[in-house]
C-alpha cells in the first residue's frame, strides 16, 4: 500500500517544491490532500481545493511510497523535465527518449526551431511517461545472481530458496521485487525514502525495510532478513498448492504474485492458494494473476468481500484508504475499486521489477482463450484495460479523478466524468502501453487508426479495437477493446463508459456484443 507521512507548510512553499523534496509527484500530493489537480495553474483561486492556496502551518499528507510506482505524470505549474527526471532518478536523455513528442534538439534553443514539442516549454496537464528501465546498479547484479533463473517452455523459473534467501537480506531478489510493489525499492534495486521507515495508510502501523515490516526489528536490513525467513516458511504450502493445480511453482510470475500477496495479507494469500485451480489451463499473465489477487479479497461468486473470523470484511485497510480519498464513507463498489486498482498496481510493479532484474521472459505458451488469439502473452494494452475494470463514474456533482485522467489522453481534455469517455479510455490505455492512439475523444476516430481487420471471428482477436454505432447518428459511436471472441458470433469487449449492471452510472466493464453489429475493427500497426 502507499505509505504516508505528515508535513507542515513553511513560508514560500509550493506544492511542486514540497513534492520534489519528498520524492513524490505533485499530482499524487494534491490527490492525497483533497486538492483539485485541475486548479494547479500557478494562480491562486477562490476554491479551498486550489493547490495554489497553501497556508503556513497547513498540515499535508505526503504519500512517500508513491514515486517508485509512477508510470506517468501530468505536468503542473512550475515543473520542468529536468526536475521530473531528477525526482524519478533517471537521466534527462532517458526521459526524452521515453517521450518522443519532445524534440531534444530544442533544449535551450529558441522556440519554434526543430520539430516536435519544445522540452523547455511544458504545458500544464502534459503527459510525461516514465522510462521503462534504469541504469543497472550493484544491488541489481547481486539480486539477479541470487535468483539464478532458468527457462522452461518459454517461462522464467526461479530457485525459490535463493530468491528468498535471508542471508542476502536487502539484496535478495524477493526484497527488490516485493519492495518495488511496496514503494520502498526501485526496480534497479535502489532504495526510496520509505525503506527507512514510514506509516502504513491502512492500519497506521510503523513500517520499515523493503517489505514494510511492522514488527520488532533493529534496522531495515534486519526487518528484511526476518521477513525473508517468514516467506521461506510459506514455500512448502505454496509449492504443494501449485503442483496440485497443475502449475509450475517455480514460475516467476506466479511465485512472485503469491509472495507479494502474502507480504500484504497472509489471509488473502491463503485464499489465493485455495483458488489456484482456477488458473489451470490459463496463461499466467499479469491480467489473470491480478484477477486472482482481487478474488482473494472479493468472493467472485457473490461479488462481496470475504468475511473474516471476527465477522469483519476482508480488506479493511482498503476501506480506510477509500474513506480518506473520498472524505466520506465509501460504498462497497468504491472499496472494491480501490482493491482492484491496488492489486493491478502491485502486479505491474512486480512485473516491472522482475523484468528489470532479468527474471522475466515471455509467459509459457498455453491454450489460447480463443482460437484466433495471437501466440504469446496478452497484449499489453488489453491487460492494462482489464486492470481498470471497476473504475466507475461517481454519482452527483463529484467526478472520478481516474475518468478525468482518461480524458487527458485526448485533445478534448474534459474535466468531468459525464462527458462521453469511451474513446478517452482507449486512448489512455494505449498510451499506458506505449502505443500511439488517436488523441481524439470521438469513438469513430478509431476507424482510421492502425490496420483494418475483417469483421469475422476468423480474423478478430483479443487486443483489437472495435467500434460500434450509437443510435442512428453517423457521427457517434462506441469504441472498446476485444477481450475474447465468443461463440455464436459474439465478442466480449472491455471498455469505458459502459453500463454497470444494476446501476444507473457507467464504468469500465466487460460487455458481450454481436460481432456483426460492429462498423469497424482495427489492429495496432
Amino acid at each position: 500500500m502507499t505509505a504516508v507521512q505528515n508535513y507542515r507548510v513553511q513560508s514560500g512553499d509550493t506544492v511542486t517544491d514540497i513534492a520534489q523534496r519528498h520524492g513524490v509527484s505533485p499530482e499524487a500530493l494534491m490527490r492525497a490532500n483533497g486538492m483539485d489537480v485541475r486548479l494547479a495553474d500557478g494562480r491562486m483561486g477562490s476554491s479551498p481545493r486550489d493547490p495554489d492556496r497553501l497556508q503556513v502551518d497547513q498540515r499535508l499528507v505526503i504519500p512517500v511510497a508513491t514515486p517508485g510506482l509512477e508510470r506517468s505524470h501530468r505536468v503542473v505549474a512550475g515543473e520542468t523535465l529536468a526536475g521530473i527526471a531528477d525526482r524519478w532518478d533517471v537521466s534527462l536523455q532517458d526521459l526524452l527518449a521515453a517521450n518522443p513528442q519532445f524534440d531534444p534538439t530544442q533544449l535551450g534553443a529558441s522556440r519554434g526551431q526543430g520539430r516536435g514539442q519544445d522540452p523547455d516549454r511544458l504545458g500544464i496537464g502534459d503527459l510525461i511517461r516514465r522510462p521503462g528501465a534504469h541504469p543497472a546498479g550493484q544491488a541489481s547484479a547481486q539480486a539477479a545472481a541470487a535468483a539464478t533463473p532458468a527457462t522452461t517452455n518459454g517461462g522464467a523459473t526461479l530457485d525459490l530458496r535463493r530468491f528468498t534467501d535471508p542471508t542476502l537480506g536487502s539484496n535478495a531478489a524477493a526484497a527488490i521485487v516485493i519492495g518495488n510493489a511496496e514503494g520502498t525499492r526501485r526496480p534497479d534495486g535502489g532504495f526510496t525514502a520509505a525503506y527507512g521507515g514510514h506509516t502504513d495508510p491502512g492500519n497506521a502501523a510503523h513500517n520499515r525495510g523493503s517489505f514494510s515490516y511492522q514488527h520488532a526489528a533493529t534496522s531495515p536490513a534486519d526487518a528484511d532478513r526476518r521477513q525473508l525467513q517468514t516467506l521461506q516458511g510459506q514455500l512448502p504450502a505454496y509449492e504443494a498448492a501449485a503442483r496440485g493445480a497443475g502449475l509450475d511453482p517455480a514460475n516467476a510470475r506466479l511465485a512472485s504474485a503469491y509472495l507479494d500477496l502474502y507480504n500484504q495479507s497472509p489471509t488473502a494469500a491463503q485464499r489465493f492458494l485455495n483458488q489456484l485451480d482456477t488458473l489451470r489451463g490459463q496463461p499466467l499473465t499479469a491480467a489473470t494473476l491480478t484477477n486472482l489477487r482481487v478474488n482473494s479479497f472479493v468472493d467472485a461468486s457473490t461479488g462481496e468481500r470475504f468475511r473474516l473470523a471476527n465477522g469483519n470484511q476482508a480488506g479493511g485497510g482498503f476501506a480506510t484508504i477509500a474513506r480518506n480519498q473520498l472524505g466520506r464513507t465509501p460504498t462497497e463498489a468504491e472499496v472494491q475499486a480501490v482493491i482492484r486498482a491496488d492489486q493491478q498496481r502491485r502486479t505491474n510493479a512486480v512485473e516491472t521489477a522482475l523484468d528489470r532484474q532479468g527474471l522475466l521472459t515471455a509467459a509459457p505458451a498455453a491454450t489460447p482463450v480463443t482460437p484466433p488469439a495471437a501466440a504469446g502473452d496478452v497484449p499489453r494494452h488489453l491487460a492494462i484495460a482489464r486492470g481498470e475494470i471497476g473504475t466507475n463514474e461517481v454519482r452527483g456533482s463529484r467526478d472520478n479523478a481516474r475518468v478525468v485522467e482518461y480524458h487527458q489522453a485526448t485533445s478534448l481534455r474534459a474535466r468531468d466524468d459525464e462527458t462521453a469517455w469511451c474513446s478517452s479510455f482507449v486512448n489512455w490505455t494505449m498510451g499506458q502501453a506505449g502505443v500511439q492512439g488517436t488523441n481524439s475523444a470521438a469513438a469513430r476516430s478509431w476507424l482510421n487508426w492502425g490496420n483494418r481487420v475483417p469483421i469475422d471471428a476468423a480474423h478478430v482477436r483479443p487486443g483489437d479495437v472495435i467500434v460500434f454505432p450509437r443510435g442512428n447518428n453517423p457521427a457517434q459511436g462506441h469504441v472498446a477493446i476485444v477481450s475474447e471472441v465468443l461463440g455464436n458470433g459474439m465478442v466480449r469487449v472491455v471498455g469505458g463508459n459502459q453500463g454497470v449492471r444494476g446501476e444507473n452510472y457507467d464504468g469500465v466493464t466487460y460487455s458481450d456484443r454481436q460481432l456483426s453489429s460492429a462498423i469497424g475493427v482495427r489492429r495496432a500497426p
